[in-house]
């Protein structure tokens, strides 16, 4: 006995072309509603050869009559009453979903993500975005607060157009336009003993464990690459993932860490002390970081825009 074999599932497969244009359907649809293929004409703005052509085209390819006329206008037949029923709810339907399409569209054009780094989330961008939407109130700014490589992450999945950090290496997936540059500061409680001294050396830090954010790894390897050249050591730092729980830490006097100069100067003197560090600098480029390949939306080109103006004015 010959083996059996299993006859295969068949894939879906899209229904053949039914030979029939959208437009002689919606002129169609025009002449049933208007009674008439004069009115249907100029409803459409066109002739009226050109509709009854169209119809005449829709019943050859149907095989059916759709319209009869009597003394008084046009009139559908059965077959038509059941086509006008059928292609109005799907012409409706389709309708509905394309302006659904094109809504979403124009919000997209009228939308920018912008994912950043907890610093600058909180530090610097809030006040920019604020005199972003005072002058563009018409666009929608969302402001995606995440970690160094997360943020880079939503930039190269689409899910974020612009991205406003430090690069901290070289990414081919990404071009950088720097906006400003910082230097990193010693940043100490008031009650620490380094909080009277202006300036330390490397030597200095060779007795104190720094607490940083992850993110500063970078800035942490050169520093400890520095000091290793001097015959010093950098104690092994304490990592944080979030700004917020070591911006605590020093309110509460704990620990000692590396800022940003403009970030150190926020409280400094009140509950924080800023101290140079000599011998090293520590400079950081911050800015926008865009996808090579993805085309900016209008919205994102403005934000861009109006990040470099900010950044270069005066004051």
């Amino acid at each position: 006995m010959a083996p059996t074999s299993k006859t295969p599932e068949r894939s879906a497969m899209p229904p053949a072309s039914m030979g029939i244009e959208l437009i002689e359907l919606e002129t169609f649809i025009a002449v049933a509603q208007a009674g008439s293929f004069s009115l249907a004409a100029q409803m459409l703005h066109v002739t009226q050869p050109s509709v009854t052509g169209r119809v005449q085209r829709l019943e050859s390819a149907l095989g059916t009559k759709l319209l009869v006329r009597t003394t008084r206008k046009v009139e559908t037949t059965p077959q038509g009453k059941q086509l006008l029923a059928e292609a109005t709810a799907a012409l409706q339907g389709l309708s509905k979903l394309v302006q659904g399409f094109r809504h979403k569209a124009r919000l997209a054009r009228q939308r920018v993500v912008i994912a950043a780094t907890p610093m600058l989330s909180a530090m610097s961008l809030p006040p920019l975005i604020h005199a972003y939407s005072e002058r563009y109130p018409d666009v929608q700014v969302e402001l995606h607060d995440l970690q160094y490589p997360e943020a880079l992450d939503a930039l190269d999945a689409g899910t974020a157009d612009v991205a406003v950090l430090a690069l901290d290496d070289e990414d081919t997936r990404f071009r950088f336009q720097t906006l400003w540059s910082d230097d990193m500061v010693l940043v100490v409680p008031v009650g620490h003993p380094l909080a009277a001294r202006n300036r330390v050396g490397l030597e200095d830090l060779a007795e104190h464990r720094l607490t940083v954010v992850g993110q500063y790894q970078p800035i942490l390897s050169k520093l400890a690459g520095e000091m290793g050249r001097r015959g010093l050591a950098l104690p092994k730092p304490k990592t944080l993932a979030n700004l917020n729980t070591l911006m605590g830490m020093l309110d509460a006097g704990i620990g000692i860490t590396l800022l940003p100069r403009s970030m150190g100067r926020r409280d400094e003197g009140r509950r924080h002390a800023v101290v140079e560090i000599e011998g090293l600098s520590l400079r950081r480029s911050y800015g926008i970081a865009l996808p090579h390949k993805a085309k900016l939306s209008t919205a994102a080109q403005s934000f861009c825009k109006f990040l470099r103006q900010a950044m270069n004015s005066p004051g």
